[in-house]
This record gives structure tokens, C-alpha cells and sequence, in this order.
């Protein structure tokens, strides 16, 4: 049985085919793109919600939806995650996932996630203290750098790292990222100009964002060969 979320939970949601590539050049272009942004308004959507429908090979197998609450110089962004795969109407892989996220002064302040994949629950919590970040995982604890950008994605900061923190298991994915260039793409029935950018190592993905850093595209390989992208409903 092949997972088909991907630790992002994009959100992650874990289909397990992990990216990211980088070299230096393209590091420095998208630090120039990101320059002067606020990190915790970064990504935000003006209607506070981002809702995509899971395609695998061109049809729909779940949904991904981002929902933001932002107050003062905080946000709160909650994501939930449901992969119901069938062939011939025989339930292959399940997948539900929801996380919690709070953000202060464009740090990750807090972190919890529930999952439950093909009947298995898995619970992450994250909290910030002095000078690090606590990661409570199934796997064990750990301390990871209170910089850390958390590999849901839509903070599109992640591009000015080199290692995220997956959102269902709490692993650490090292990753690269190359800078594709500016496409024009089918967003929302609008041709709308976006950056595309392609992760690389050991969580892969390609990534669209448009012009105010509003995540619009995800896609990446499975396992299994499929092709699985995240389209804006």
C-alpha cells in the first residue's frame, strides 16, 4: 500500500515521495524575491482561505484546505488534509490529517498535528522555548532550530532554507531549491503569472506562487509513479 500525502501534511500530507533541489545562484535570486517580506503575513491569502482539491493523474482523490486567522502581529493557520484513493470503487489508501500552526513576529511559535493514515493515528506537537524549538514526535523528542520553517508550505520563507520540519512525522528533510522562472499559469480559470520554484533531496516538490506569495500550485512525484498536484478550487 503506497502513501499519497505528502509530509507537508502539505500541509504536509504525506505522500511519501520526499523533494527539493538548490544551487547557490538560484538561493540568491530567491532571497531577492522574498526581501522585505514580513514572514508571518507572507503567503497569507486576502479571504483567509486557500481550499485545493488532490488530484493523482488527473483525478480527484481529496482536498487540502489552509484557513488563516491573523490578529496583531500574529497568525494562527489551520490545515486539514483528507486523501480517500479507491480503485473500481475499492478504498486503497486513506489519509486524514489536521494541524494547527501559531505564528509570532514571523516565527513558529506552536505546532500540533493529528493524522491518521490507513486506520494508524500519529500525533505531532511542537512549542517554542528559550532558544530552540521542542519537537514531540512518535519517534521521540528532539530540539530543532526556532527558525525552522514547517513544511506546510504556503510560508513561501521555506525557500530561504535548507531543511524543513515535516508536519505529520516531525522529521527533519534536508532540500535544495532551484529557481524555474516565471510561468503563466490556470489558476482559478485566470491566467495568472506566478514564480515556479522545484525542491529537491529528500522532500521534493514543485511550487507555484503568485505575485503577493499566495501558494497556487504543488505538484511532485508518488511512489508509485503517479503524478499527484494540488489545484485551487
Amino acid at each position: 500500500m503506497y502513501p499519497l500525502h505528502d509530509e507537508t501534511g502539505l500541509g504536509q500530507t504525506v505522500i511519501s515521495m520526499q523533494t527539493l533541489r538548490i544551487a547557490f545562484a538560484a538561493l540568491i535570486l530567491t532571497a531577492g524575491f522574498l526581501a522585505g517580506k514580513p514572514g508571518w503575513a507572507a503567503g497569507v491569502p486576502e479571504d483567509g482561505v486557500l481550499a485545493f482539491d488532490i488530484m493523482r493523474n488527473g483525478e480527484a482523490i481529496g482536498t487540502h484546505t489552509y484557513r488563516f486567522n491573523k490578529s496583531g502581529n500574529g497568525t494562527e493557520v489551520r490545515i486539514k488534509t483528507d486523501i480517500d484513493f479507491r480503485l473500481l470503487f475499492i478504498p486503497v489508501y486513506k489519509f486524514e490529517h489536521e494541524s494547527r500552526e501559531v505564528w509570532r513576529n514571523g516565527r513558529l511559535t506552536s505546532l500540533e498535528s493529528n493524522t491518521n493514515e490507513n486506520g494508524t493515528p500519529v500525533k505531532l506537537a511542537v512549542h517554542r522555548e528559550e532558544d530552540s524549538l521542542m519537537v514531540m514526535a512518535e519517534d521521540g523528542n528532539l530540539h530543532v532550530d526556532r527558525e525552522i520553517i514547517p513544511a506546510s508550505l504556503w510560508n513561501r520563507l521555506v525557500l530561504n532554507r535548507t531543511e524543513t520540519l515535516t508536519t505529520v512525522s516531525g522529521n527533519l528533510k534536508t532540500f535544495q531549491v532551484e529557481y524555474v522562472g516565471e510561468e503563466i499559469i490556470d489558476v482559478r480559470g485566470q491566467k495568472t503569472t506566478t514564480q515556479h520554484f522545484r525542491l529537491t533531496g529528500e522532500f521534493e516538490r514543485d511550487l507555484w506562487y503568485d505575485n503577493t506569495d499566495v501558494l497556487v500550485g504543488v505538484r511532485f512525484e508518488a511512489d508509485d509513479g503517479s503524478t499527484v498536484a494540488y489545484v485551487l478550487k
